[in-house]
């Protein structure tokens, strides 16, 4: 009740603030980049950035969750920032589309991509089984059926990927079931090379009867190895812990941990995010949620730090309203950590977005600092209107509100909201694919005046795949590389995390008034590190783990 109460309080706040109090600038730019009329109708459900061509702009692909013979997924050329629709029928399939990978799984330099598909099941939809395309010299190739990657009638919702045995080729992370009453067996798929998988998810300890519609991954207890964490409601919300280099176990604070009370079919946790939240160097875990009305009773995300020392026990904390995640009054599926004002601080995003003043303000909520390891937001954005009224709140049919919301354009949300810095301008943007066909999909382009910025990505070879997924980047003040004290900022590199939702393998940083830094490169499987000293801003440096 608590926290119902202070929910509320924030909105009969919001109703005496204006648009101008949000500090970040977006500029909804689907129409000038390109985006339509390919997006228009869509049910967008899920979209990924990667770069394809090698080029240097990242590809969009958005996929839809779709009737048969209605809109089918759309792959879009990025030329220097302007989006062209490429004519691929290799791509453009029709399907319930969930996750979205850009990934080098076979190691030869060049992304391939991994679509997860609701496959099987609901009639008058298309039953797409999930897809593996091989990148050839940008020709996008087929490989679903002699791969192994794509079960036949599985039910693929979150995909991540990570090389749980560490010989250098990156496994697959295949979360699988509805959020209620049907098929749930995630699974770890081995890669055995050359685009072959094989399914080992009992032999490495992920047991039947575990959904995952959010999945991610990566080295939450700092023992050099990649964890998993799969989640959603019956039977989700486990995190499991690779202690044995290549053998699982599920952490045994998972149940009590990640207990979230739901009330109908609807309520489930829906995303999953693994990053640094509070700048101790440690991956905090993050969830999004997908309930049924939040508009009658809003509904946080929820923040766990990560309170571990040393080589002890994992220990994870709730401290969701402690840290000022207050609740939201929309489903929130997907959840984020980025800079997106440059000022070094992470920010929060979610998959909704407001209007007020012809302007989009996507709910972010910005980093105010860390005191005594507890981190701080705001989320000025969700105080740009008046979304929800007394009259939305009382509304009890989904149906009725969103007709409602649709109509008054004061509120929206999706199932993924990937970011990429698309126009290689230094700040990250958005993409928002709509759910609802009579509302248009959004890219969000950040104008937001701020600090300098770096990028960072890394190529490994050996034990190190070539993306570099798994490694740990952490920034310092010039001069002062490993001094906890002077970290800005660490990112564990990976992709496929949130809800439906592919990212660049790229750690970016914002470094505030900082001309420099010093970056330091932590490779997995205890394999060493690489320390770039006097680092100079604005630019992208790409790391190579062999030189």
């Amino acid at each position: 009740m608590r926290t119902l109460l202070l929910g509320l309080l924030t909105f009969s706040v919001a109703w005496q603030t204006s648009a101008a109090d949000d500090p970040l600038v977006f500029r909804n730019v689907a129409e000038s980049a390109g985006l339509m009329p390919a997006l228009h109708g869509v049910n967008g459900h899920w979209a990924g950035w990667g770069d394809l061509d090698g080029d240097g702009y990242p590809e969009l692909y958005v996929g839809t969750f779709d009737r048969v013979g209605e809109k089918p997924n759309v792959l879009f050329k990025n030329k220097r920032g302007m989006l062209t629709v490429v004519d691929s029928p290799a791509t453009r399939i029709t399907g319930r589309a969930n996750t979205i990978l850009f990934v080098d799984l076979d190691n030869d330099g060049d992304l391939d991509i991994y679509l997860s598909n609701l496959g099987g099941g609901k009639t008058g939809y298309a039953a797409t089984d999930s897809k593996l395309f091989r990148n050839d010299d940008g020709a996008l190739v087929d490989v679903s059926a002699e791969s192994g990657a794509c079960p036949k009638e599985f039910r693929g919702r979150g995909a991540s990927v990570l090389d749980f045995d560490g010989d250098g080729d990156l496994d697959l992370l295949l979360g699988e079931g509805l959020h209620y009453g049907s098929a749930k067996r995630s699974r770890v798929l081995r890669n055995n090379g050359s685009l072959k998988f094989v399914d080992v998810s009992e032999e490495v300890g992920l047991p039947p009867g575990v959904p995952g519609l959010g999945t991610a991954a990566g080295d939450i207890n700092r023992d050099g190895w990649p964890d998993i964490l799969l989640v959603a409601r019956d039977g989700g919300n486990k995190l499991f812990l690779n202690d044995t280099h290549g053998k699982f176990r599920e952490w045994s604070g998972s149940a009590e941990t990640f207990a979230w009370k739901y009330s109908d079919s609807d309520d489930t946790t829906c995303g999953a995010c693994l990053a640094d939240v509070n700048g101790d160097g440690r991956l905090d875990v993050l969830l999004g949620n997908h309930f049924d009305r939040p508009w009658m009773e809003p509904v946080p995300i929820k923040l766990y730090l990560n309170r571990s020392s040393g080589s002890g026990e994992l220990k994870l904390e709730e401290v969701t309203e402690a840290a000022g995640l207050v609740p939201l009054p929309m489903k929130a599926p997907h959840v984020e950590v980025q800079d997106f004002n440059n000022d070094g601080q992470v920010d929060i995003v979610t998959s909704i977005v407001k209007f007020a003043d012809g302007r989009p303000h996507p709910i972010v909520f910005l980093g105010k600092g860390t005191t005594n390891g507890m981190p701080r937001f705001e989320v000025p954005a969700l105080a740009v209107n008046d979304f929800p009224t007394a009259e939305d709140r009382a509304t009890k049919s989904s149906g009725v509100l969103f007709k409602k919301l649709l109509a008054e354009g004061k509120i929206i949300y999706s199932a993924p909201a990937p970011t990429a810095d698309f126009d290689r301008d230094g700040r990250l943007d958005i993409v928002i694919p709509n759910w609802f066909p009579e509302s248009p999909s959004l890219l969000l382009k950040n104008e937001t005046p701020g600090g300098e910025w770096l990028d960072v990505t890394v190529d490994g070879r050996d034990r190190i795949n070539r993306r570099g997924i798994g490694c740990r980047v952490s920034v310092y003040e010039t001069g002062k590389v490993g001094d906890a004290s002077a970290l800005i900022a660490m990112r564990e590199i990976g992709v496929g995390f949130g809800y439906a939702s592919g990212q660049e393998a790229v750690a970016h940083f914002g470094l505030g008034k900082r001309t420099s830094c010093d970056v330091e490169i932590e490779l997995p499987f205890g394999l060493g590190r690489r320390v770039h000293k006097g680092v100079k801003a604005g630019q992208r440096l790409a790391v190579k783990t062999y030189e």
